[in-house]
């Protein structure tokens, strides 16, 4: 599975307000130069993951075909693996040897502390004019800047395993939360180690947890300018989720569960509910054919469908040279066209974010349509806030104690780490 996410923001977003603070890099907006494509001479870098085995030849693709427009450009290409990506970023970080374009997936520190250009100033009207209004918006941040644009994304809903349904008399999907906790009591009742809905709740992935109940609910993870833990429609979202964990309605030992413990409990047919990603599914559809399935919204109280987005973005660091702007900005915007941009997301596994690419991929999904259709309505994480690294390490390592302890104990815990670091 490819990755599209990350522990250790927080530690990047300490080095980017050091640097920032030390000067060195963004600072005043610089103005692109005007050159003639065949004659500008500078050099540009690119710092970017793999997703998967093809990641380095798929950017030198892209360089090359670059490079017929701007021969004298050279461009650097730095590909690193995920589970070391954030000490790469960071060491180039701190030494002061900013990559013109960070392929990462966070950009709030970058933006706040003045490394980074706002895309406005690097992508044409047009090109930004092709991304997902909806995407698009999540490299937003919380002064409304631009500061990153999405370049795969990745959406979640409920797969429930129809064999399983059929099994305990379900003749449809849930829609409500009422609905979820019945169903996911009868499957469970059905025994041999088989579990209504899977929760997990360890240290991976708590915080995709916590939202989708916390949307589902009516309640954000925002008030106003700050992000709070503890709010009632959090604690009433909690408190429904306590309800399943209680009534063994869940895998056990929830609060300890990563995603993919609860994922091979899924593919060995033990779940009757997860929420699940395209990327998982894949798997499952190939190595697990015997486990059926249909896709569904993702429950809510009042049964208003809720889906829960993801997107790894494009930064453009402000190196303060004119050149070095004139080809980033000529590199994104090439980036993104159709006969590029293609080429590049497919061989990721994630989902395309230009809405042309959105339209063609959907033609195509087969049974993964709805994840494509998800994309115009998701939410998102509060990434475009600084404040979010420090909720989310606050979730991942408080989130699973619901298993033990009262919803609002476990929030207002989760609140005072949250305080602690701010």
């Amino acid at each position: 599975m490819k990755r599209m996410y990350k522990i250790g923001a927080s530690l990047i977003a300490a080095t980017f307000a050091l640097t920032a603070c030390g000067g060195g890099g963004g600072g005043d907006t610089t103005a692109a130069s005007n050159e003639d494509p065949a004659s500008l001479e500078t050099t540009i870098k690119v710092l970017a993951p793999s997703y998967s085995e093809s990641s380095k030849s798929d950017w030198e693709a892209i360089i090359k075909k670059f490079n017929e427009k701007y021969p004298k450009v050279k461009v650097e290409l730095q590909i690193e693996g995920w589970d070391d990506f954030t000490s790469k970023v960071q060491a180039r970080i701190q030494a002061k040897d900013y990559p013109d374009i960070l392929n990462d997936n966070a950009y709030a520190a970058a933006g706040e502390g003045g490394l980074l250009y706002p895309m406005d100033e690097m992508l044409d009207k047009e090109t930004l004019a092709s991304i997902e209004p909806a995407l698009l918006a999540n490299g937003k941040g919380k002064d409304g800047t631009q500061w990153a644009a999405p370049d795969v994304a990745s959406s979640r809903m409920l797969a429930y395993n129809t064999t399983l349904f059929e099994k305990a008399g379900i003749k449809e999907a849930p829609k409500t939360w009422a609905d979820l906790e019945q169903d996911a009591m009868k499957v469970s009742k059905l025994g041999n180690s088989v579990y209504g809905y899977g929760m997990p709740l360890g240290r991976e992935e708590a915080q995709v947890e916590s939202s989708l109940w916390l949307w589902g609910a009516g309640g954000s993870w925002v008030d106003g300018e700050k992000l709070v833990a503890n709010s009632p429609k959090a604690v009433e979202a909690y408190t429904e989720m306590k309800k399943l964990i209680d009534a063994n309605a869940v895998q056990p030992n929830s609060g300890s569960t990563n995603r993919q413990q609860a994922v091979d409990l899924w593919n060995n047919g033990k779940l009757g509910m997860l929420l699940m990603h395209t990327g998982l599914l894949a798997t499952t559809d190939k190595d697990f054919p015997n486990v059926k399935y249909k896709l569904a919204p993702v429950p809510s109280k009042d049964g208003k469908p809720v889906a829960f987005g993801v997107t790894d973005f494009l930064l453009a660091f402000n190196n303060q040279d004119a050149k070095r702007k004139q080809a980033t900005s000529a590199f994104l915007n090439m980036f993104y066209s159709d006969e590029v941009y293609s080429k590049w997301y497919k061989p990721t596994g994630l989902m395309p974010v230009t809405t042309s690419q959105i339209t063609a991929a959907t033609k195509d999904a087969g049974h993964f349509a709805p994840f494509y259709d998800a994309l115009k309505v998701v939410k998102f994480e509060p990434v475009g806030n600084p404040e979010w690294d420090a909720l989310k390490d606050a979730l991942q390592g408080g989130a699973g104690k619901l298993e033990t302890q009262d919803p609002k104990t476990v929030l207002d815990n989760i609140q005072k780490q949250v305080d602690a670091q701010g």
